[in-house]
């Protein structure tokens, strides 16, 4: 990690994927691999590993994985799976049903697995890859804990953890959150049952992003801030905010830290922070809900005339949402128009004095370059 930094960017996809190594916990950073061109040897990169069984396994080195009596041969949806009963892994034997006989596969997996099992732990005992791990399911921190752990006996790796982009967090971001982990942001993660449908441009800024942070580590500990904030324009609502002269039709007077929508459109100018690819757009947001009578609100946001994203049933608090680049463009401004169609009066649904139709009240909004 002695690399010059500026040699970060001069990597081609291909040479870049090779940088990384999954340990978890299933086959989507093996993909981006392969989109990128790239098809790097590894135990763990089309396995699918539960969290738990890959800390028993770290913390085993792996003992007996590879012996004959814990290797099964399975075919799923026509093509071969291999199950490693020892640490219940499963993972793709990249061969279809039929083309070889599944003893003599089973004979090949007994020494590609010993094989790619020793090549794992002498990768870990000498760090020269960022390790992946990604998990649709919400992390906990005792599981986060104990994976770090197992993975410092072997010796000091460098962990990123991948999640799905929020708030303060846009598609492509890389967050280091200690010497020895990173936390990157994509735009989304893969579903279980359709890894291939992933987000691979937002996988590849953001490795490009979290290979930079690593080739400038020092002393091969990751520095924090070591990676530029993205440009953002943000605007605050109500009485002491900054949003005022962007508002256009469709809002109510400001208040304390919040302006309401009025009717069943609002329309606000946004100053664009920069050229990207992409955008990500972050609202801390209130929708005015009255039940049973008004049990949700819903909210479009719409660019250019162009759907963006519709929250269907808007949550009350930071909520994001991707603009592609193609609808911003060029432009020093956009313009956003927000339908709020459940727009109620609460003199109507619930016996106020207010006779305006609420929609939602705004608290902050930000476009940020992705």
């Amino acid at each position: 990690m002695d690399a010059d930094p500026n040699t970060a960017s001069a990597l081609s996809d291909g040479e870049l994927v090779l940088r990384f190594e999954s340990i978890g916990d299933n086959c989507e950073l093996g993909l981006v691999q392969r989109r990128a061109g790239a098809e790097p040897l590894g135990l763990l990169r089309f396995a699918g590993v539960p969290l738990r069984n890959l800390v028993r396994g770290l913390n085993a080195r792996f003992a007996n994985i590879a012996d004959p009596s814990h290797i099964r041969i399975n075919v799923e949806h026509d093509e071969y799976m291999v199950k490693l009963t020892k640490y219940d892994f499963t993972f793709h034997a990249q061969v279809k049903a039929g083309e070889i006989a599944p003893e003599v596969l089973h004979q090949q997996q007994v020494r590609t697995i010993g094989f790619l099992a020793g090549k794992l732990i002498a990768d870990l005992e000498t760090p020269a890859k960022i390790l992946v791990f990604r998990q649709n399911e919400p992390l906990l921190a005792g599981d986060l804990i104990d994976l770090r752990v197992a993975l410092a006996a072997y010796g000091p790796n460098v962990l990123l953890w991948v999640r799905e982009a929020c708030p303060g967090h846009p598609p492509g971001s890389v967050v280091v959150a200690d010497e020895r982990m990173m936390v990157g942001y994509v735009r989304r993660l893969a579903e279980r049952d359709s890894v291939p449908d992933l987000d691979f441009g937002s996988w590849m800024r953001m490795l490009r992003r979290a290979h930079a942070i690593w080739l400038r580590a020092s002393g091969g500990r990751l520095v924090s801030g070591a990676a530029e904030p993205p440009a953002r324009t943000e605007l605050a609502f109500g009485i002491e905010g900054n949003a005022g002269p962007n508002l256009g039709v469709g809002w109510s007077g400001p208040e304390a830290g919040y302006q309401w929508t009025v009717g069943e459109r609002s329309v606000l100018i946004v100053d664009v922070p920069g050229e990207a690819d992409e955008y990500w757009l972050e609202m801390d947001v209130a929708p005015y809900i009255k039940p049973p009578l008004l049990p949700r609100q819903r909210l479009d946001v719409l660019i250019g005339g162009t759907l963006v994203h519709s929250f269907v049933a808007l949550p009350r608090g930071e909520v994001g949402c991707v603009v592609p680049g193609r609808l911003v463009t060029g432009r020093k401004q956009i313009e956003i128009m927000l339908d709020h169609p459940n727009a109620a009066s609460p003199m109507l649904v619930a016996g106020d004095k207010d006779d305006r139709r609420l929609g939602v009240s705004f608290h902050r909004i930000a476009l940020v370059c992705a």
